[in-house]
């Protein structure tokens, strides 16, 4: 399992390569849907770059668009609460698709938590440098309606903890002092890799539009979120224990469609 041409970074004054995305958060409400249906999403996750881990710096803000489905079966299946859905993320050539399974459950009219396992394998080039990494995750979510200001309308909280584990290889081109750069002719290239457990934590609040019993429309969530999380750092090639972190933020749109009872 490994990252293939792991991140390159940073060029002498401004361009920069950005490889490898990894969303801090699946952006998965914890609300089940408590009947049949489908639950369509369209965002920016928050999310730190491989490639960041290559940098003498710190590389500020990242967030990468993300695309995602969940099934709710309920009844279907005679479960409560299952889902499974996938994602995807990123840009062109650098875009990985990863199914998720989990588990949601009201525990009252106020909170809901979910339990959400997902894993994919990864790959991607860009300017001279590539990766290929295999990483595999939990995440557990706790929601809590805060202000319900009628019955199709309603603002939520929803905190999210999550822990993923990396294990990357890759190729990339380093200056003097062995961070990141972006290749060019005279560039020296090393090979890399990262291996290790890296943990987020994401809050948001959210408008929750059209959540009710009946009617094919389930929901409509518009959501906000920040996240802060642990990132790794590498030296020409060699990884380094690392205390590093970023902080970001992200938005999502999520619509819930389905059976109408």
């Amino acid at each position: 399992m490994s990252l293939r041409h792991l991140l390159p970074l940073t060029v002498l004054a401004t361009a920069c390569t950005t490889l490898g995305p990894m969303p801090a958060t699946t952006g998965v409400s914890a609300i089940p849907a408590s009947r049949p249906g489908v639950e369509l999403q369209a965002g920016v996750m928050p999310a730190f770059f491989l490639s960041d881990a290559a940098q003498a710096t710190d590389p500020g803000s990242a967030a990468t668009p993300q695309l995602a489905a969940l099934l709710d079966p309920d009844r279907l299946f005679g479960t409560k609460g299952l889902i499974l859905g996938a994602r995807t993320w990123g840009d062109d050539g650098d875009r990985p698709f990863e199914p998720m399974i989990g588990l949601r459950r009201r525990l009252d009219d106020t909170f809901a938590i979910a339990g959400i396992a997902f894993g994919t394998h990864a790959r991607g080039a860009e300017s001279g440098a590539s990766y290929e990494a295999t990483r595999m995750g939990a995440e557990l979510a706790i929601d809590a309606s805060l202000i319900s200001l009628a019955s199709w309308l309603a603002i939520h909280g929803q905190a999210t903890a999550s822990a993923t584990y990396l294990d990357a290889t890759g190729t990339y081109c380093v200056g003097g002092s062995g961070q990141g750069v972006d290749c060019d002719a005279t560039s020296r290239h090393v090979d890399g890799a990262i291996e290790g457990i890296y943990a987020a934590a994401t809050a948001g609040i959210s408008i929750d539009l059209a959540r009710r019993p009946h009617g094919m429309v389930h929901g409509i969530r518009v959501a906000m979120m920040g996240a802060i999380g642990a990132r790794p750092r590498i030296r020409d090639g060699v990884q380094e224990p690392s205390s590093d972190h970023y902080k970001t933020i992200g938005f999502s749109l999520t619509l819930g469609l389905g059976d109408d009872r």
